[in-house]
């Protein structure tokens, strides 16, 4: 009964400061529709035909005409044709117009027919005994790339082995009618079947995934988990303000008179806020799931198993109130207890991947970011949401957070056994 009236305590200091109640729901919820919607666009440029790329062909021939037409089918790139010389075209590219430049000079296919035939001449002769030498031009012909000054090396080097993929392929068919167009004249009765240059090796990509998980993942399934986190953990700044006002104004002292333990206050207090983390929690799925999608953006697949994924909300929640609760104890004033708490949770998130997801962090930091408990529990949701855990598998990330949430807990009782002592 104790911690019961101790529970509803907590909830009659909360319900009276309704705006501050009101921004601890809020404010996830715009941070998640905003940041989402700016990385979704991230997403999309980086997976859908946005990619701005200016070709230049001077060559209106074979080459040109098969090049252009496996870059739309790439689905990649968003494609404009201009006539302009290297020089405009460096300048566009520069300025970020366009984020790739392609110029093709003229009467390319013309010499790669050249060059085709003349290989497949002198590989006949040499089957055929003929000692004539056939002269072949060892110059190779240019299809010259533009890219931003912006572009990152790895996106560089992507781009440019697609390109030389595509140009093989069309060196290849060059090569295939230069030798049916020799079979032919050395064998004019015969009939020969439609020569067939569709690829014999298929490459199939997938997201490797567990449990037969199809799930792709996408910018919903890391900001609502992510920002859900931070919230969470920005809860220690109200939850220390709230000890900190009862220790100022002489309502702690009352409540340590009175016959119990402190433990009592104390879990009182943790389950109140642990209650209102759940909540902004369950309020967050309901944006990943409803709101996100009538913007546009995926709808957040929260996965199979409901009570394995409150589970790890209500380790994280537990993380966050004992958080506060260490701060709130060993803080002396509102001002210290707000700018350690949103600083220190700022840290965490920093490194943690909530701003930047961590496997596009340097190795260094991805080393560090294992300290931070946000990164425990955004670890423990990407399990669920992308690879279809249970249990078993996001254990140990929930103990780590209930060990964080025990070393906070024992940590702020035994200051405050310390401070009474004293």
């Amino acid at each position: 009964m104790k911690l019961l009236y101790s529970i509803y305590k907590e909830y009659k200091v909360l319900t009276r400061d309704r705006a501050g109640l009101a921004i601890t729901f809020i404010m996830p919820t715009v941070l998640i529709l905003i940041i989402t919607l700016i990385q979704d666009t991230t997403f999309r440029s980086v997976n859908e035909a946005s990619v701005p790329l200016l070709i230049v062909d001077r060559d209106n021939d074979s080459l040109s005409i098969a090049l252009e037409k496996s870059l739309i089918n790439s689905k990649f790139f968003v494609i404009t044709k201009k006539q302009m010389t290297d020089e405009e075209t460096k300048t566009e590219i520069a300025k970020g117009t366009y984020f790739i430049g392609v110029i093709i000079p003229e009467n390319t296919s013309k010499k790669l027919r050249e060059k085709s035939g003349a290989r497949v001449t002198k590989l006949l002769n040499s089957f055929s005994g003929d000692s004539t030498e056939t002269a072949v031009d060892t110059n190779k012909l240019n299809v010259q790339l533009f890219f931003d000054p912006i572009t990152k090396k790895s996106f560089k080097t992507t781009v440019s082995n697609s390109f030389e993929r595509i140009i093989s392929q069309i060196e290849m068919q060059s090569m295939m009618s230069a030798l049916n167009e020799k079979m032919q004249e050395s064998f004019p009765l015969a009939k020969p079947s439609p020569l067939e240059i569709t690829p014999i090796v298929n490459l199939k990509e997938d997201y490797a995934s567990y449990n037969n998980s199809s799930i792709i993942p996408n910018s919903v399934q890391h900001n609502v988990p992510a920002w859900t986190l931070f919230a969470m953990f920005f809860i220690c700044i109200p939850l220390a303000g709230n000890i900190i006002k009862e220790r100022d104004d002489g309502s702690a002292f009352r409540l340590l008179t009175m016959p119990g333990s402190y433990m009592i206050v104390i879990l009182g207090k943790m389950l109140t806020y642990v209650i209102v983390s759940l909540i902004q929690f369950a309020l967050m799925l309901c944006v990943g799931v409803f709101v996100l999608p009538m913007m546009g953006m995926p709808e957040l697949n929260i996965g199979n198993s409901l009570p394995v994924l409150f589970l790890v909300a209500f380790a994280s929640g537990l993380a966050a109130t004992g958080f506060g609760l260490l701060v709130g104890t060993i803080a002396t004033s509102h001002d210290q207890a707000s700018l350690f708490g949103a600083v220190f949770v700022i840290i965490l998130a920093a490194i943690g991947g909530i701003w930047v997801p961590t496997f596009v962090m340097p190795e260094v930091m991805k080393k560090i970011s294992v300290i931070s408990p946000l990164n425990w529990g955004l670890e423990a949701f990407y399990g669920i949401f992308l690879r279809n855990f249970g249990l078993k598998e996001i254990f140990p990330e929930v103990a780590k957070l209930l060990a964080f949430f025990a070393a906070s807990l024992g940590g702020a009782y035994l200051y405050q056994k310390y401070k009474r002592l004293k």
